[in-house]
């Protein structure tokens, strides 16, 4: 029997290639100021704090990087999300590019496997929140913005 060198059959996609391909993301933000702490979230649209976080963290169709000093916000940017349509690997590509863009927190309905799992180990800090919320209202209320 003829083996295939460990590149497996690949269905003619040529070397175990599968369906889809890889995620490209955007260049990661410039770190954030000192003293400045990088929140991230999914959101379903591109309202600002008005915006609604997405029950779905690495396929939504946003994401919101907020920046807060002090207990007040000092910027957001709301960025489409490239990986919201993604054959395979969103979370991964998502929870990598937030990570090389100094986010140190990250607000979510839900998780998947892939995502926690990163973020964890890059120690993250994830705050749960409920669906159909606003993010200025979770961020009150898990005590990061004041007022």
């Amino acid at each position: 029997m003829q083996g295939y060198g460990g590149y497996g059959r690949g269905i003619r996609r040529g070397f175990g290639a599968g369906f889809g391909g890889f995620v490209s993301m955007p260049n990661p933000l410039p770190p954030p100021p000192s003293g400045v702490f990088r929140i991230a979230t999914a959101v379903l649209d591109n309202r600002g704090l008005d915006s609604i976080i997405s029950p779905r963290f690495a396929r939504a169709p946003f994401l919101a990087i907020i920046d807060i000093m002090g207990g007040a916000i000092t910027n957001i940017q709301v960025i489409g999300n490239p990986a919201a349509s993604a054959p395979r690997g969103a979370g991964v590509a998502v929870a990598q590019w937030l990570i090389s863009s100094g986010v140190r927190a990250v607000l979510a309905v839900n998780l998947g496997h892939n995502v926690y799992t990163i973020l964890r180990q890059a120690s993250v800090a994830i705050y749960t929140v409920q669906p159909g919320i606003r993010i200025i209202d979770a961020l009150r209320s898990v005590g990061l913005v004041k007022g």
